[in-house]
Formats: C-alpha cells, structure tokens, sequence
C-alpha cells in the first residue's frame, strides 16, 4: 500500500513537462542557461579554493 502511493507520488512528478524549458530548447536558448550555471559554479568553486588555500597558508604560519 505504502510503496503504491509512493510510485503514483513518483510518477506524478516524473510525468511533469516544463513549457519553459521545452521552450529555451527549442530556441537554442538552454545552452545559454547552462553556460551561465557552469560559470557560477566555476567562479563559487575557484573562490572556495582560494579561501582553503588562505586557510591553510595561516596555519602553517602559526
């Protein structure tokens, strides 16, 4: 009973279609997106290694 409900619960999700997306694909436009969550995530992770990096540099010197 429990796992019925949480397979319709699943699939009623699964079976969702997102018009914006649909149309950023048909325009070209999703690899925009992609491109621009890509270079966030590169810019948040190149920062979190210069703060490691900082971190680090500190405790040696203590």
């Amino acid at each position: 009973m429990i796992i019925e409900m949480i397979i319709n619960f699943l699939s009623f999700f699964l079976n969702i279609q997102v018009e914006m997306a649909d149309t950023f694909r048909s325009d070209g436009k999703i690899y925009v997106v992609i491109l621009v969550a890509l270079i966030i995530l590169i810019g948040i992770f190149l920062y979190l290694y210069r703060i490691e990096k900082k971190i680090n540099d500190m405790n040696k010197n203590k």
